[in-house]
C-alpha cells in the first residue's frame, strides 16, 4: 500500500506546482539566511535532505559547498540534476541514509519534516545525526504549532505557474496532525490528492531530535528573528552531540 507522499508527489499537479515554485519564491535570499543560520564555512560538505528540484542545493553548491541532494521522487531529480551546479543528488529514502559522519550541516527545507508517525520522524532525525559530523548543525524549516494555530484556516487556495491549488484542511487534537485534501486545477483537468503532515510545538521537536542525538537547540523564525508565538515558519538548528 502506497503513502500519501508517494501519490501526492507523483501527482502532475503537484509536480507542476513544485517545478513552477522558483518563479515565486525567492531561493537566492533563503539561502543568504540559511548559510547564516548555520554559520557556514567555506568549502563545507552539505546535505539537502529532502532536496526536490534542487532549488536549494544548486545554489549552495554554485557558492562553494560541496553539496549532496537526496530526494526519493525521481522527476525532481531529473530536474535537479539538469542545473549542472556541482551538486551530486541521490534517491534515497531519507529515513535510511547511508551517511556516516561526511557532513558539517544538514538542512530539511520547506516544510519537509513530520511526513511520517513519530517513529518515522524519529528515524528521519537519526538518519540526519548519523550524516553528520560530531558538531555538524541540522536546520528543520518548518511549520510548528506556535505558527499556525492562531490563524488556521480550514479553506484556502493559490496559483504557481497557471496550477490553480484549492486546501481543505483539518487539524486532529489528539495527533498533532493537519489533514488536507489538495485539488489541483489546471488546464481544464482536476485532480485531488490528501497529505498528512505531523505539526510539532517547539517543545516536541526538540525533545524528539534530542532522542535522535541532538543538543543546543537555537530557535529562530524564517527571518532569523528570535521564534516568538505567531511566527511564520520555525527554524530550528540543532547541533550533533
Amino acid at each position: 500500500m502506497s503513502q500519501w507522499w508517494e501519490e501526492m508527489f507523483a501527482a502532475e499537479g503537484w509536480q507542476c506546482v513544485q517545478l513552477g515554485w522558483e518563479s515565486v519564491e525567492d531561493a537566492a535570499e533563503q539561502v543568504d539566511r540559511l548559510v547564516e543560520a548555520l554559520q557556514l564555512e567555506a568549502g563545507a560538505r552539505v546535505l539537502d535532505v529532502p532536496c526536490g528540484t534542487g532549488r536549494i542545493a544548486s545554489r549552495l553548491a554554485g557558492r562553494g559547498y560541496d553539496v549532496v541532494g537526496v530526494d526519493v521522487t525521481e522527476r525532481f531529480l531529473e530536474m535537479a540534476k539538469t542545473r549542472e551546479d556541482g551538486a551530486r543528488y541521490e534517491r534515497l529514502d531519507m529515513r535510511e541514509l547511508p551517511f556516516d559522519g561526511e557532513f558539517d550541516a544538514a538542512i530539511c527545507f520547506w516544510g519537509s519534516f513530520g511526513y511520517f508517525d513519530d517513529a518515522g520522524d524519529l528515524a528521519q532525525a537519526r538518519a540526519a545525526a548519523r550524516a553528520l559530523k560530531r558538531g555538524g548543525r541540522y536546520l528543520i524549516d518548518t511549520p510548528a504549532s506556535e505558527t499556525i494555530l492562531s490563524r488556521f484556516t480550514e479553506r484556502d487556495w493559490f496559483e504557481v505557474e497557471g496550477t490553480v491549488v484549492l486546501q481543505e484542511r483539518s487539524y486532529s487534537l489528539g495527533e498533532g496532525r493537519v489533514e488536507t485534501e489538495w485539488t489541483f486545477l489546471r488546464e481544464g483537468r482536476r485532480e485531488s490528492h490528501r497529505s498528512s503532515m505531523r505539526i510539532y510545538t517547539l517543545h516536541e521537536l526538540t525533545e524528539l531530535l534530542g532522542e535522535a542525538g541532538f543538543e543546543a537547540f537555537e530557535a529562530r523564525d524564517d527571518e532569523l528573528a528570535p521564534f516568538v508565538l505567531g511566527s511564520r515558519r520555525l527554524w530550528l538548528v540543532a547541533t550533533k552531540a
